[in-house]
């Protein structure tokens, strides 16, 4: 029986295209929010928030999905409508929030019953199912999960709360209300560009020493190692993020 080549080569390369338009959207929205720091034009604060939501729909919008899709066409609308009535900040402010929440989400889903926690799919991407079989990983695999949801869920909870009472001349200030835990604008925009985002790591390293210690009967590669094989096996472990959202 001949084997259509061009069909396994589209299989193949779907998601290396998938994980370069990753790479191009993170690049755009950094870009984007440099810029708009430079020269203090809002739309571009927008237009950076548009690009970073359109890589978090990425699977979505490549497989057609209409949830994707319509969430997509409703940030459009919401962005000019923001924009249109002067109050374009709010999409940099709000847009973290619903980051967490999406990736709050994706975590959670793939602990329902009958489905692979993303933890564990993580792991057989890069190191082999075969290691699951491993006394207590898939459990922790479990857990970990769990864990991620969790910490996503609490920040988005947080960053909500400081969008309406800490941020200055955010949405108390434009019901005339005084804010009662008002943060100095640059300390806000920090927080909310990058102080947010240190969490994340900080939870990474936590995590990693943890792990050597609760999983010590485990060898666990350099790592060096695991670094160079998250590199190279990007596109697979983007393909199974997008398997997590259907």
């Amino acid at each position: 029986m001949a084997v259509s080549p061009p069909a396994s080569a589209s299989t193949a390369a779907a998601p290396v295209r998938g994980s370069r338009l990753f790479v191009v959207g993170v690049a755009a929205y950094v870009v984007l929010l440099l810029i708009a720091r430079l020269t203090g034009r809002s739309w571009l604060d927008e237009l950076a928030a548009f690009a970073l939501v359109g890589v978090f729909l990425l699977p979505g919008l490549r497989r057609g999905s209409a949830r994707a899709w319509t969430a997509w066409l409703a940030t459009a609308a919401l962005l000019v409508l923001l924009g249109a009535r002067g109050n374009g900040h709010f999409a940099l402010d709000v847009l973290p929030v619903v980051i967490d929440v999406a990736l709050c989400a994706v975590f959670a889903r793939t602990l329902a019953r009958g489905r692979e926690p993303l933890i564990a799919r993580i792991i057989g991407v890069l190191e082999g199912h075969q290691r699951l079989a491993l006394p207590r990983v898939a459990a922790y695999a479990r857990a970990l999960t769990l864990a991620w949801a969790l910490l996503f869920g609490a920040q988005a909870v947080l960053l909500g709360a400081l969008v309406v009472l800490a941020r200055p001349g955010g949405v108390l200030a434009t019901l005339g209300i005084a804010s009662p835990l008002a943060i100095e604008g640059d300390a806000w925009h920090g927080y909310r560009q990058f102080g947010h985002l240190a969490l994340v790591p900080a939870f990474l390293i936590a995590e990693y020493l943890f792990r050597r210690f609760w999983l010590r009967h485990v060898p666990h590669m350099p790592l060096p190692l695991f670094v160079g094989r998250l590199v190279r096996r990007w596109p697979a472990l983007m393909r199974s993020f997008a398997e997590a959202e259907r």
